[in-house]
């Protein structure tokens, strides 16, 4: 049975917004510290994969959010490797408090991709059973991301352009950078207003730097839907859930 890895982790200036809580692309960052240096402690870690010419995607990731911390708190991030099958594998993460409480909880779907043909990679049996996650035949779907309405019209859009910045180790855009894409696009007024407490974000479609994208939304009641579009492809989709801020 997978066990769950721990690290402690300070939460420092940089990695807030404006309120002074964890920002919403850092808890993606955390998330994937936490299991990057898991894998790094199994010995499967980035210089493992790439030297198979292969890496991890991420394709769908859901996140439940009781509370941001805020700069200078100290958690722990948490993750276990749950499932995996030999193409697909689903991992839990947790930021907790430094009392044990769940502050964030993010459930993720990954698969593997071939770094240079850029398709679908088997996972290595070694690095799956270096994890000792629970091997099923099907991994069970995620919560799906409930689209844009086509009869509405888009409330806020803005245009960027991928940047060298933008693409990690693996080649792609970080993920980071779409809940920052989306995030960036809603009003100062709404974003210092509202808190998220859930989001659902679907990866479709690579985009690669000097690509010009475009983030849109549409603001339905408490939960705004966003989607990152290079062209009249949908890159991501999500939607994000929030509660009205007492100010």
């Amino acid at each position: 049975m997978a066990v769950e890895f721990q690290m402690p982790h300070d939460v420092v200036y940089y990695e807030a917004d404006v309120t002074g809580k964890l920002s919403l692309p850092m808890v993606y960052n955390l998330a994937i510290l936490s299991s990057t240096q898991q894998a790094i402690d199994l010995g499967i870690g980035p210089d493992y994969t790439h030297e198979k010419c292969v890496g991890w995607i991420v394709l769908q990731q859901v996140v439940t959010i009781k509370r941001r911390p805020k700069d200078g708190e100290k958690i722990i991030l948490a993750t276990t490797a749950k499932q995996f099958n030999s193409f697909f594998a689903r991992r839990q993460y947790r930021l907790l408090d430094a009392n044990g409480h769940e502050l964030v909880v993010m459930e993720s779907l990954f698969s593997m991709i071939d770094m240079d043909k850029r398709k679908l990679a088997r996972i290595p049996k070694d690095m799956a059973e270096a994890y000792q996650p629970e091997h099923v035949r099907k991994i069970p779907r995620l919560t799906d991301v409930s689209g844009f309405d086509e009869t509405q019209a888009i409330d806020y859009k803005k245009e960027y352009e991928v940047r060298y910045l933008d693409i990690d180790s693996n080649q792609h855009v970080n993920n980071s950078k779409y809940a920052d894409w989306m995030i960036d696009v809603l009003p100062l007024e709404f974003l210092t207003t509202h808190e998220p407490t859930a989001m659902n974000i679907k990866y479709e479609h690579e985009v690669l730097p000097g690509n010009q994208i475009k983030s849109e939304v549409q603001v339905v009641g408490n939960t705004t839907k966003h989607r990152i579009m290079f062209g009249d492809t949908i890159s991501a989709e999500a939607t994000i859930d929030w509660t009205l801020v007492n100010i």
